[in-house]
């Protein structure tokens, strides 16, 4: 090999060793000398919610309807009228049911006080109301008190002209008794 091509060879050698460690610190630079795509960091986006409106509560419906309740000696019902609240017209034989629950007269009794009235369905089409009643410790009444309770349930959904007849269930089931001295028919019906 001639001086001259060690030297051109040279030359050609500390050239590339030049172009690769020149190179190593670029990014992004594509062999060749093909211009590199920019690359776009994603910039992160703020999303601003403006606050959920506050429903406006609807405003409840009321109806004035009789409840009833028991003497002091449980001999004979009460009468009473009452206002009762409700959101939709469904609700209203649950109102009605749970104002027997109250009573802001001291010789008023209500009858109701120690129960839960767990469900309260209405079937418009065959006006059935199924209800069904969870007892306390302190719902179990005598023959005269049950005779009492009865009557004032009758009263109070039969007040209602689409109600045609009455299903009343104890814990979800089915009952010949609520308390244990009267029949319970199954449906009762609405009295002519």
């Amino acid at each position: 090999m001639t001086k001259t091509s060690r030297l051109f060879h040279g030359v050609l050698l500390v050239s590339a060793i030049t172009l690769s460690v020149t190179a190593c610190g670029q990014k992004g630079q594509l062999v060749g000398g093909a211009t590199p795509q920019a690359t776009i960091a994603p910039t992160p986006t703020t999303v601003v919610q403006s606050p959920a409106p506050t429903p406006t509560p609807e405003p409840l419906k009321q109806k004035k309807v009789k409840v009833f309740y028991s003497d002091q000696d449980e001999m004979k019902l009460i009468e009473k009228e009452v206002t009762i609240s409700y959101k939709q017209d469904a609700d209203v034989y649950e109102a009605v049911l749970n104002a027997l629950k109250k009573s802001d007269d001291p010789k008023a009794i209500p009858l109701f006080d120690d129960l839960t009235f767990t469900s309260t369905s209405f079937d418009k089409v065959k006006g059935e109301l199924k209800i069904d009643l969870k007892f306390g410790p302190k719902t179990q009444l005598g023959a005269p008190g049950e005779e009492l309770f009865l009557q004032a349930l009758k009263k109070t959904v039969f007040q209602f002209p689409e109600v045609k007849s009455l299903y009343v269930l104890k814990n979800g089931k089915q009952v010949d008794s609520l308390m244990g001295h009267l029949e319970l028919p199954y449906p009762i019906k609405r009295p002519n």
